[in-house]
């Protein structure tokens, strides 16, 4: 895959063909150091409404991939884009986490079939990133 991803609609035109109408699905798309693809994974699938994760999972996905950075994304079969409370404290926990392992959450995009809501485009990320201090040990 040589795709890029340069914004939140490009990672969503890549999302939107995976949609699934009858239960959540986790997608991961590794980048690279260009946020160009490596690789587009479906991660974990739950059921109507509710899908269980675990970061372990995303982050070996990440390192086997080599990615530099990556979007994580989910959908909501009830195309009801807005995040919800448990997807924020997630999507908080994997962001602090990915700033530890040095491989940035660019993204994490809630979609449904025609539309998507960003948390980048939305300022979560800026704010958290203000919160959360990475203390390098060389």
């Amino acid at each position: 895959m040589t795709a890029e991803i340069t914004s939140s609609l490009n990672a969503f035109d890549a999302l939107k063909p995976h949609f699934n109408p009858f239960a959540e699905e986790v997608w991961i798309i590794a980048l690279n150091s260009h946020m160009q693809v490596l690789g587009l994974e479906m991660i974990f699938r739950g059921t109507a409404d509710q899908c269980l994760i675990h970061p372990r999972d995303i982050f070996r996905y990440l390192i086997m991939s080599n990615a530099s950075c990556f979007v994580m994304a989910h959908n909501h079969p009830s195309q009801q884009v807005m995040p919800s409370t448990q997807d924020l404290t997630l999507t908080r926990k994997i962001h602090s986490a990915a700033l530890l392992f040095q491989i940035p959450l660019q993204d994490h995009i809630v979609f449904g079939s025609e539309k998507y809501f960003s948390m980048a485009d939305h300022g979560y990320f800026k704010n958290w990133k203000k919160s959360f201090h990475v203390q390098k040990y060389y």
